[in-house]
């Protein structure tokens, strides 16, 4: 029998590798005036630090009604992302990436040893854990987005919870409520993944049995008590400057190279206005929303249907960037460790994820390879078949 840590230091090896050229990459970056490492934490210290002075998160210009385009640079998140950044805002910028970017990889671990615990690979956990962590350079929207400082880099530990919650095996109460507070929180900080609820709830309706019932009123509950310590501590008038912030996004431009989100890309190949700009982005939100109640009630399988929900999160909003697909990581460590066989399809997404870098739109490639993984059966897998029927709530066979 092969022991758990046999080929580990090979994977550390190639680890520190990869994490060694992020770094370097990261100090190149940061010694640009100004520093292009980290610009988007940039933004969110920015805005904690007005908080801190007793001033509004946003900027001036948009309050006053100013549309930027979707990629210029501006802090457009809810009120609670500023009010909690406070906490660091007194350290530098720089020391606050790298506790970030340590902070995101060693979450991602984390999600990576639960979900191998969930599978029964006990012996084989805290190995599962250091590769997940060394190979996360090479996750190149995972590197990006701690490169660039983004919320983004969270999501490992946030969609892990979830996934742990609802798509890896039988739940306890505590990894159900674990990966509602975790849904809850990334919902209020990033909006669009809230269409999860959505997937949640159609979840609930057709599987009362299942985890998904307690996983959505520990999300709900906890978005609500984000909100209302928000509202404790700053008062109300930060959401109504966030309700004006979201009113001059909806005049912002889309279409731009670095957006991949379906709407964009289209813009890209044909012109449109503004008003079939915002129509498009209409149907592709609509139809996301569908695509997430039909996974959540025809895929029988959870890890199945939840990675479904989680690509169609990713297009609800009219901007999908390269490092939102971090996403689906833990659907892909879900995929690694409960079902071997579908190891080769997810080391090929993550290959083409990295070349997407090169051709940004080929990203969707890899997600669609992803969820292709998780519904295409492996043979000698049956806990792993997904099937294309309505769920039905556990009970006892009807049928004599």
């Amino acid at each position: 029998m092969r022991r758990a840590t046999d080929g580990l230091a090979a994977w550390l090896l190639v680890g520190a590798i990869g994490w060694a050229g992020i770094l370097a990459i990261g100090w190149t970056l940061w010694q640009t005036t100004p520093p292009r490492a980290g610009f988007d934490l940039a933004l969110l210290l920015e805005a904690a630090r007005r908080v801190t002075a007793g001033h509004s998160p946003y900027d001036p210009a948009m309050l006053a009604g100013s549309s930027p385009d979707a990629t210029a640079l501006f802090y457009s998140y809810p009120p609670p992302v500023a009010q909690a950044m406070t906490l660091v805002a007194g350290l530098p910028d720089g020391v606050v990436l790298v506790l970030w970017g340590i902070g995101a990889t060693l979450g991602l671990g984390l999600a990576a040893w639960r979900l191998s615990l969930a599978a029964g690979r006990t012996a084989a956990a805290r190995t599962d854990a250091l590769k997940a962590m060394a190979m996360a350079s090479l996750l190149l929207p995972f590197a990006v987005a701690v490169l660039f400082g983004n919320l983004d880099a969270w999501y490992g530990l946030a969609f892990g919870a979830l996934v742990l919650a609802v798509a890896a095996g039988p739940s306890t109460r505590g990894r159900s409520v674990a990966g509602g507070i975790a849904l809850g929180i990334v919902s209020v900080a990033k909006l669009h993944p809230a269409s999860l609820l959505i997937w949640l709830l159609a979840r609930a309706l057709v599987d009362r049995q299942g985890p998904a019932r307690r996983t959505l009123g520990a999300a709900v509950l906890t978005g609500l008590a984000v909100v209302a310590v928000s509202v404790l501590v700053g008062g109300t008038g930060p959401w109504q400057d966030f309700l004006v912030i979201v009113g001059a996004g909806t005049g912002a431009a889309v279409v731009d190279p670095r957006n991949i989100g379906p709407v964009s890309l289209l813009g890209q190949l044909v012109t449109l206005d503004a008003t079939s700009v915002k129509l498009a982005q209409a149907v592709v939100s609509l139809a996301a929303l569908a695509a997430t109640v039909i996974a959540a009630v025809r895929v029988r399988d959870p890890l199945a249907s939840v990675a479904i929900a989680i690509a169609a999160s990713l297009v609800v909003l009219p901007v999908t960037w390269y490092h939102y697909p971090v996403a689906l990581i833990p659907v892909g460590l879900a995929l690694v460790v409960f079902r071997p066989a579908s190891r080769v399809r997810v080391a090929v997404a993550a290959a083409i994820a990295v070349l997407a870098i090169g051709f940004v739109p080929l990203l969707w490639a890899a997600v669609a390879l992803l969820v292709v993984a998780a519904l295409v059966p492996t043979d000698g897998e049956p806990t792993g078949r997904p099937r294309l029927r309505l769920v039905r709530p556990a009970g006892p066979d009807p049928t004599p």
